[in-house]
């Protein structure tokens, strides 16, 4: 039996216990969401949540339900029972409104068509019992998916915010006896118990998301307005020279503006200054008509936002040395790859037929080539799979990965002094900043140091605070007027 010490030593050790564990908790949760550079990247998943068969779906034209005749249906029937097969009874007082529908399988009239969900808007015809939405009044070609390896049309498995998981239903597809095949005695016994386990059927994530609403715009609005700031010209240009430029953060750009030129200006005005020109150079920037090579690359890096790890879609010419995406995102995810190919896109005047791009394994970016397909924009994909060259693919295009690893830590020591970014607002004007400085203001040497793209208005200014104020005026001369 422990005396009255030990058990107080006793209570005071479980104590500290918990107080370390607590601690640790802490520290971790600190650690997590610390704005201060991390020499770890975020953990690497080798995409093992989302699997991408070895082929894409094939797209073909969806044929629609078989036509036919209520007439003749109304005899068959007939013929069959030996009774009529009447308009359906409603009840007394109710109100249709599809009175002028017809089902788009066999042209009956709204007396054979029930209201199935009750309101009218998902209808179904009694004579062939096809069931439709309200309004569709002929048969509509469509494009449907189908199985690479049977040809089957692909159905809805699941149905999720983002997208709706198809699966071949072929129990002779290819794909599933192959699949079968390759089980393990044990794994083929557990697959007749709970086939469910195992994903043998071909599967697809179909995503949903509108084309229409993926274009390019300012990415902020200004909380202050260019025409009404009180520090001069000069000041503004050359704070946007150190911040951006030479990639000093906002707090360092104060203090030089103060200790070199005189100028006491606040790190809080410059991010409010970044912001406003921000919003008149993104559209200049994404608008640019500008001249692409064949060879474009993209890739992704990372950055921290409000403590927390988000991603940078860049795409980039490797040729014209140009930043054709910079698309900055919390999710590494199809949609958000759609969204930067679809900057590179908006570049473009005119698609070339050869058109294609350079990126990782990531999958995401064959879905979003299959996305853009059912637009009925094509492009190929050529994936640079891991650091070695294991595969044709990798050894050719390499060096055009490497290029786009070159920018990304490009930006990288820009970034790094800022120890990440306070707020989405904050690293989209400082990103679209970026990639205008990138384009128009910095001599490459690959270019024999001359600038992506020359800019005549820009000709004459020997200092980069007065090439930042040139860009900015030829910039505001192109958005478009109340």
């Amino acid at each position: 039996m422990l005396t009255p010490l030990l058990t107080y030593l006793v209570q005071i050790i479980k104590f500290q216990r918990a107080l370390i564990i607590f601690l640790l908790a802490q520290l971790i949760d600190i650690f997590d969401h610390s704005r201060l550079p991390s020499t770890d990247k975020p953990t690497y998943k080798r995409f093992n949540q989302f699997q991408v068969d070895d082929k894409l779906p094939i797209l073909a034209a969806d044929i629609g339900p078989e036509s036919l005749n209520y007439e003749q249906l109304i005899i068959d029937y007939m013929t069959k029972t030996g009774k009529d097969l009447k308009p359906i009874r409603r009840r007394q007082g109710t109100v249709i409104t599809f009175q002028n529908q017809r089902c788009p399988r066999c042209n009956a009239p709204s007396d054979y068509l029930y209201a199935n969900n009750g309101k009218g808007n998902q209808l179904k015809c009694k004579i062939c019992a096809f069931s439709f939405q309200n309004g569709d009044a002929q048969k509509k070609k469509a494009v449907v998916l189908r199985c690479p390896y049977c040809q089957h049309r692909l159905e809805a498995h699941h149905h999720r915010s983002n997208f709706d998981v198809l699966r071949c239903p072929n129990d002779q597809c290819s794909f599933r006896l192959k699949q079968i095949k390759q089980l393990s005695v044990a794994e083929a016994k557990q697959f007749k118990e709970q086939p469910s386990s195992f994903k043998v059927r071909y599967t697809f994530r179909n995503f949903k998301f509108d084309l229409k609403g993926l274009a390019a715009s300012s990415p902020v609005q200004a909380k202050v307005d260019l025409s009404k700031i009180q520090a001069s010209p000069e000041v503004l240009g050359l704070a946007l020279t150190y911040h951006i430029n030479y990639g000093l953060s906002a707090r360092r750009t104060a203090a030089i503006m103060y200790d070199v030129h005189g100028v006491k200006i606040s790190h809080q005005t410059i991010h409010n200054y970044e912001e406003a020109v921000a919003t008149v150079i993104r559209p200049f920037w994404a608008n640019y008509p500008y001249e692409l090579s064949n060879q474009l690359v993209g890739d992704e890096t990372y950055v921290k936002v409000k403590g927390k790890w988000n991603y940078i879609f860049y795409f980039y010419d490797a040729v014209k040395k140009l930043i054709l995406a910079d698309y900055i995102t919390p999710n590494r995810t199809t949609e958000s790859a759609v969204v930067a190919i679809n900057q590179v896109l908006q570049k473009m005047s005119e698609r070339p037929a050869d058109l294609q791009f350079v990126v990782d394994a990531n999958p995401i970016y064959q879905v979003a080539q299959l996305y853009f397909a059912q637009q009925g924009i094509n492009f190929k994909i050529k994936q640079v799979v891991g650091l070695t060259n294991k595969d044709p693919i990798s050894k050719e295009y390499r060096f055009l990965k490497q290029t786009i690893e070159r920018l990304n830590r490009s930006f990288k020591g820009n970034y790094r002094s800022a120890t990440g970014f306070n707020s989405p607002t904050g690293s989209a004007s400082y990103t679209a900043l970026y990639s205008a400085a990138y384009n128009f203001l910095r001599p490459h040497e690959a270019l024999d140091y001359k600038v992506p793209v020359h800019l005549p208005e820009l000709d004459n200014k020997p200092r980069m605070y007065d090439k930042w104020l040139a860009l900015i005026d030829l910039a505001q001369s192109q958005l478009p007027t109340a």
